[in-house]
């Protein structure tokens, strides 16, 4: 494909534009869970125990709070013949954290989360040891014993209970994930329950697998937390956020080398952060190279952007370019908020969006191997005044990798000059959270293959070739 140099076109204004779509609570909950997976987040289990001073043991689920410090008490089994003890050091401990300023919050939501549960453990065990009593009577029972426990009036103590039963519910659909990872929008949604219905829940729980991979690669360590509760949940999906292939049904998620293994048995691919030079075919000179112009920023050793004309470095303090805050000049490039997924239209794997990228926005840079002279595979073209190179991603790149061919894309490439190196960026046309990403590959590579083209629009070019495999 073809690396388009114009200018990004500025998008126009036009009459239906003020119509514009607003969120459900819902959507609002489920794009707070992705930014906050993808952002730098410090869910670091050993250090927020640390900073509260907490120390979970492997059966402990009741933690003391005091104003000092917090300590950890042995949690005593529900099954035994002191369920009533347990369930009221659960309301203690409970208390304690929901009025603490200074606890984690998403260690907030676990414990409550968990405290709704033993609640209705609590009714069970009860009206099974005495069955002659209604469970409206022991609901009771359990309840005003909550509002001694929590020195709460029974109204205070039902209004906290019904958002505690909406995380508890969003738990039980999109998992514990769901709980540590979420925004401020989980407590409207929780609260109002607006469009709080089965088909939330349903789409929540398609979410579930999908939100354990985000969650598992980015923060590995994110399970250890849900010790407070003594919930054992070991990790489940190891390894690069790129190397796990999810599916929108919410269908378990499998192995990236597996979906290539029906064409090429030995298929391995390497995720770089970083294009590499290919030697055989350049040497020790990368053919990116774009001298600059400013003969006096060159010799004093700068980088000056031919875009803002604001100064480039890699040091944060030092930069004044912005024209790509997420992928140069920052301190570290935060993880984009896309996902491998399977395609349901023969198109093999696909880059979904989790979030929405605004129009102009990058959604990440195009890195493989840099070489030249690859003929009929899949390989982009660019070029400076001084060379014409391609960027190979068959065995090395990103995820931008899988970003399919569309005859009507959602986001294109463009070429940004960085500390005097060209780079390709896909930069979005305006993508909403949820859709996948697409590009024009162009002309000249559908020149160069004998493949139909599968992006099903009425305005494609290439649908009347052959169909072969992919």
């Amino acid at each position: 494909m073809q690396v388009d140099t114009r200018n990004f076109p500025k998008r126009k204004k036009v009459a239906s534009e003020k119509f514009v779509f607003q969120p459900s609570t819902l959507d609002k909950l489920i794009i707070g869970i992705w930014e906050q997976l993808h952002s730098s987040i410090n869910l670091d289990p050993k250090a927020i125990f640390e900073q509260f001073q907490i120390t979970p043991m492997a059966t402990s689920a009741v933690i003391h709070h005091s104003t000092a410090n917090v300590t950890t008490m042995d949690m005593l089994d529900t099954t035994n013949d002191s369920t009533h003890d347990s369930f009221s050091q659960m309301n203690v401990f409970c208390r304690k954290v929901t009025q603490a300023s200074r606890v984690c919050r998403s260690i907030e939501m676990i414990v409550q989360a968990r405290w709704t549960e033993l609640f209705e453990e609590q009714i069970q065990l009860r009206t099974a040891a005495a069955p002659e009593i209604s469970v409206t009577k022991h609901r009771k029972s359990v309840f005003m014993e909550a509002c001694q426990d929590f020195g709460w009036s029974e109204k205070e103590l039902r209004n906290k209970m019904a958002i505690w039963r909406g995380y508890k519910e969003v738990k039980d659909a999109a998992g514990w994930s769901a709980l540590v990872f979420a925004g401020m929008g989980i407590y409207r949604f929780c609260k109002y329950r607006v469009g709080f219905d089965n088909d939330a829940m349903k789409r929540l729980r398609k979410l579930r697998k999908r939100l354990e991979v985000a969650a598992d690669t980015l923060h590995p360590n994110w399970r250890q937390l849900l010790a407070i509760v003594g919930e054992p949940s070991p990790l489940q999906y190891p390894g690069h956020p790129h190397e796990w292939v999810v599916f929108e049904d919410g269908t378990d998620p499998i192995p990236l080398q597996q979906t290539y293994l029906d064409r090429n048995r030995y298929f391995a691919f390497e995720h770089i952060d970083e294009s590499i030079i290919d030697e055989s075919a350049w040497g020790c000179e990368d053919p990116r190279w774009v001298p600059q112009n400013d003969t006096i920023a060159r010799m004093n050793g700068q980088f000056i952007c031919t875009s803002c004309g604001e100064k480039q470095s890699d040091n944060p303090k030092l930069n004044a370019c912005f024209c790509f805050p997420s992928l140069f000049g920052c301190v570290k490039r935060k993880p984009a908020p896309v996902q491998v997924f399977r395609t349901p239209d023969g198109k093999n794997n696909g880059l979904l969006a989790l979030t929405s990228f605004e129009r102009g926005a990058a959604i990440g840079e195009l890195v493989g191997l840099i070489t030249k002279g690859v003929c009929g595979r899949d390989v982009m073209d660019s070029s400076t005044p001084l060379a014409n190179y391609q960027i190979w991603q068959e065995r090395i790149g990103n995820y931008t990798r899988f970003a399919n061919h569309s005859c009507k894309a959602n986001a294109q490439s463009s070429t940004f000059t960085w500390l005097d190196t060209q780079r390709v960026i896909i930069v979005s046309k305006g993508i909403e959270a949820g859709t996948e990403i697409t590009l024009d590959y162009g002309d000249k590579y559908w020149a160069g293959l004998n493949k139909a083209c599968l992006c099903g629009e009425s305005c494609c070019r290439y649908r009347t070739r052959d169909r072969p495999l992919k």
